[in-house]
């Protein structure tokens, strides 16, 4: 990891999501880039002034308010490992930051949930899904109050896919700097009955290619996956839920259904990482007969 986005609104409830963001990266030691959208008010009287001054006049304002944002919530610590801001005039969030994330080539993308109690409440479940819909890269989706514990245990949801396999050699190259253990689980249906026989293959491709220690695999009988999923959070205590948007699954957009990420916040509130399925194919693609492999 060399660079990390993370984008906010600036807001005071969206703090925790900032020094979430800035001690992720310095346990990475990547840079972190933060990253704010804003819009042009109206000119609503007659000024002597230009567009184009009364433009840059604006953006270094926005650029100002961003920089105290990062000092006033990192006070100390933003001496350890100063960030970049970063500033733009635009109307289409999930535009700029992808716009951004392409210009800065960054390995992993940070927004926070959607806060209700703000005006704008920007990021939302709708703004991840269509972020992930297009990056090329990881996102990271934070709860606004989600304090900074480092990582220990992440749960994984598989479906037994080559692409599974890549996402979590990525995922190792996040969490490597922790020690942290990767639990691998599958939630089979109602119909599926060789769930056992897949985790066994899916374990042992996973081991001949990944030499990270730190992975355990299990597969967990419950009613339904978004249960089964609440339900190991819970008995974990996971530090993050990691999940794959597949071309064929809803799992990622149930998770972020309004109501049950009210749910989510209201009794596992944990940061959620996503892989694009489609972007990791096309970099499958790029290896000659996917003999791809992770080494720590």
């Amino acid at each position: 990891m060399r660079k990390v986005l993370y984008a906010t609104d600036c807001t005071r409830n969206s703090a925790p999501a900032l020094r979430y963001a800035y001690r992720l990266s310095r346990t990475m030691d990547a840079e972190l880039h933060v990253f704010h959208v804003y819009e042009l008010l109206p000119v609503t009287v007659a000024t002597i002034r230009p567009p184009q001054q009364l433009e840059e006049r604006l953006h270094q304002e926005q650029k100002d308010i961003v920089t105290n944002f990062c000092a006033t919530h990192l006070k100390n610590e933003l001496h350890l490992n100063p960030v970049r801001v970063q500033v733009l005039e635009s109307n289409f969030v999930t535009k700029s930051i992808l716009s951004a994330v392409r210009t800065l080539k960054a390995d992993l993308a940070i927004v926070g949930m959607k806060d209700s109690y703000t005006f704008r409440g920007i990021f939302s479940g709708n703004i991840a899904n269509e972020l992930l819909n297009k990056l090329d890269i990881p996102l990271l989706v934070l709860p606004n109050d989600m304090y900074y514990h480092g990582l220990s245990t992440l749960i994984y949801a598989t479906d037994f896919e080559e692409a599974d396999i890549y996402a979590i050699g990525s995922l190792v190259k996040i969490v490597e700097s922790y020690g942290a253990l990767i639990k691998v689980v599958h939630i089979p249906l109602k119909n599926e009955s060789d769930a056992g026989q897949h985790m066994r293959w899916f374990e042992n491709e996973v081991r001949q290619r990944i030499s990270y220690p730190e992975i355990v695999f299990n597969v967990s009988d419950a009613e339904d996956v978004e249960s089964g999923l609440h339900s190991l959070i819970r008995k974990e205590r996971a530090d993050m839920l990691v999940m794959m948007e597949r071309e064929h699954s809803s799992i990622y957009d149930k998770l972020f259904h309004r109501d049950l990420v009210r749910t989510m916040e209201g009794e596992v509130s944990i940061p959620f990482l996503a892989f694009n399925q489609k972007r990791i194919r096309k970099e499958m693609k790029k290896l000659e007969n996917n003999s791809y492999s992770f080494v720590p």
